[in-house]
């Protein structure tokens, strides 16, 4: 499956967003977003929601302080969307997944690293580490300074099959397209990137299709 990435400033953009495209899934950054009147409105489109509020640090669109992320993603929680996204090293990753517990939220634990690909021992300890807070999903994004970087990242999946892995940036648009096949979904630009070398959803239909799924 595919998750475009939605950069809206209101609610009414992101539904005509949605209903104009063809992606599996959304991953609304409300980090991006000016207004958040009106979230009920979103309830219709809610199974294919993934809600993230990301921290400056991590690739953010703007600065949040904690608490109030920790509201953001409370509110948009009573929509019930299909996933949260929260840092791995966040201060209030264990209240997010407390409060996506109770709501029947699934949760993807993420980690950015933006100037680097670390060391495939490295890569495997972090991955160990972020097993322990039992989401549903770990998403593991490091930046391609060459083309091997590619290959240290996809090997995590020998380790995890509920691993989002790949490398942005231009050398490292190939292990995108190991995520397509490999991944339980996989991002990708709707309108512009929102991170270094992500392919548009179109695109990645496309090296999906010539991919293959698999069951051939």
């Amino acid at each position: 499956m595919i998750a475009g990435t939605i950069k809206a400033k209101s609610i009414d953009e992101v539904i005509r967003i949605i209903e104009k495209d063809t992606a599996d899934l959304y991953e609304l950054r409300v980090d991006a977003m000016e207004s958040f009147e009106g979230i009920e409105k979103l309830k219709p489109f809610a199974e294919k929601l993934i809600i993230t509020v990301r921290s400056k640090e991590e690739g953010g669109f703007r600065e949040i302080g904690d608490e109030e992320r920790l509201k953001l993603f409370e509110g948009f929680m009573g929509i019930n969307p299909a996933f949260v996204d929260v840092e791995f090293k966040s201060k209030i990753a264990e209240d997010v997944i407390r409060l996506a517990g109770e709501k029947g939220v699934g949760v993807i634990v993420s980690y950015h690293d933006f100037e680097k690909t670390p060391s495939f021992k490295e890569l495997k300890a972090l991955l160990e580490e972020m097993k322990k807070l039992k989401a549903d999903i770990i998403k593991i994004v490091t930046f391609a300074k060459h083309h091997i970087d590619n290959v240290r990242i996809v090997r995590l999946y020998e380790y995890e099959k509920n691993l989002i892995a790949f490398c942005m940036g231009e050398k490292g648009k190939i292990s995108r397209a190991f995520s397509l096949v490999l991944s339980p979904f996989t991002y990708a630009s709707l309108d512009e990137a929102a991170a270094p070398g992500q392919l548009s959803v179109e695109d990645m239909k496309l090296l999906l299709a010539l991919i293959g799924d698999g069951n051939d």
